[in-house]
């Protein structure tokens, strides 16, 4: 399995194992040895770019976990989801409506989407953050919402299904209707149209007024208002909905948790997640590591439905495999397979000293999970301090009022 290696890591003679590719095209071929020359253009031009290179070595110690499938579905889901989204977007902007849009078009494609998953499984939602391309921050948004939400869904089937009967107040559901997930895609699809009109809010700098906050807090009900009766039963419920907390703290309405929609509450974690760790003009980006930490055990906790929290983190890898993590003695280790009962314990092999220098064969340790168990804990990963991990949980944060909101941000997250 390749070693992720971060550009200010690489060095000249490392073999590519797979290609370097730059929104479609490919910037370095798989194979390729790397000379000093594209090192120094790999650390200038694309410095947060991790780079796959082959080592052997490692890979005679233990057998790593192959994740190039769930990346590959990932890759494929994105590309058909931007292509809906950029639909939808482009027919907005032309219009100043949504009156313009074909539904049937899209709804063909969101079910293509549902059809590609159901056909390609994946255990692990591995949605790269690409950025900088021809969609607007928004449709980029709702485009990872959309895969996150019919990922986590997918998963979640048997939850879905006894809460949905749970909550119908009609005739019994049937599970066949119960299953439909094409409601929770097309919830997450359009959850925002409501904020096509205010896409001058996330310019770098803007200062919210008055004005901005009550349309912030009104944009999810103007949003559900925008689309057409005709979409499947649920898609209106969670536009409207898809901004209220479990505990109750969320907007428009502060509707408690158990009476929101189920596919409510899995687009509500699905959005904080892509909201938090997306890289925006006006803010920096969370680590996954960070946002998930925040949202299972941290000041948020309480916001998000636990069931389907649990479900998610396990589908989130925040350390990749073949990435190396700094232990709190120092020494590097490198991630071998994720944990699906706590991301923050992967199973590594500890490969590097305190210096950074490789560690002859037979010094390596491991296959070893990290945790209380084997006494190693991860201290630092990507520059991040991760010592967050280890203290003891903060009590729940109060969520500010939505007529409290300072930037869009917080209108978002958490």
């Amino acid at each position: 399995m390749p070693l992720l290696v971060g550009c200010e890591d690489l060095q000249a003679g490392m073999r590519l194992a797979e290609p370097f590719e730059w929104f479609g095209a490919t910037m370095l071929p798989a194979g390729k040895v790397l000379a000093s020359e594209d090192v120094a253009v790999m650390r200038r031009k694309y410095p947060d770019v991790a780079l796959r290179v082959g080592d052997p070595v490692l890979d005679s110690l233990a057998e790593f976990q192959d994740d190039s499938r769930d990346r590959e579905v990932a890759e494929a889901a994105r590309k058909r989801i931007a292509a809906s989204m950029a639909d939808v977007q482009q027919r907005f902007t032309a219009h100043a409506s949504l009156g313009g849009v074909n539904f049937e078009i899209v709804k063909s494609a969101a079910i293509a989407v549902l059809e590609f998953l159901r056909d390609n499984p994946v255990s692990a939602a591995l949605l790269e953050q690409h950025g900088g391309g021809a969609m607007s921050p928004l449709a980029e948004h709702a485009g990872g919402v959309f895969y996150l939400s019919l990922v986590l869904g997918a998963a979640v089937r048997d939850y879905v299904v006894k809460e949905r009967v749970r909550q119908s107040s009609a005739a019994p559901l049937s599970p066949t209707i119960a299953l439909n997930l094409l409601p929770l895609g097309l919830g997450a699809m359009f959850m925002d149209v409501g904020m096509y009109e205010l896409a001058h809010m996330l310019e770098p700098g803007y200062v919210l007024t008055e004005a901005d906050r009550k349309a912030l807090r009104e944009h999810p009900a103007r949003g559900a208002e925008m689309l057409p009766d005709n979409l499947p039963g649920g898609v209106k419920t969670v536009v409207r909905t898809h901004h209220e907390n479990y505990d109750a703290t969320g907007y428009p309405n502060r509707t408690e948790g158990r009476k929101l929609h189920v596919f409510t509450r899995i687009v509500r974690i699905c959005d904080a997640f892509v909201a938090a760790t997306s890289t925006r003009a006006y803010r920096p980006a969370k680590s996954p590591a960070r946002a998930i930490w925040e949202m299972r055990h941290g000041p948020w906790r309480n916001c998000y439905d636990p069931v389907l929290m649990r479900v998610f983190t396990s589908l989130i890898h925040p350390f990749p495999i073949g990435a190396k993590v700094t232990l709190q003695d120092g020494r590097g280790a490198v991630v071998v397979k994720c944990c699906r009962t706590d991301p923050f314990e992967p199973t590594v092999i500890v490969a590097f000293d305190a210096d950074g220098s490789r560690l002859p064969k037979l010094q390596m340790l491991g296959p070893i999970r990290l945790g209380e168990e084997s006494g190693l804990r991860a201290q630092r990963f990507a520059g991040e301090d991760l010592s967050y991990l280890y203290g003891d949980a903060p009590p729940p944060a109060a969520v500010p009022p939505p007529e409290m909101f300072e930037t869009v941000f917080a209108a978002m997250y958490p």
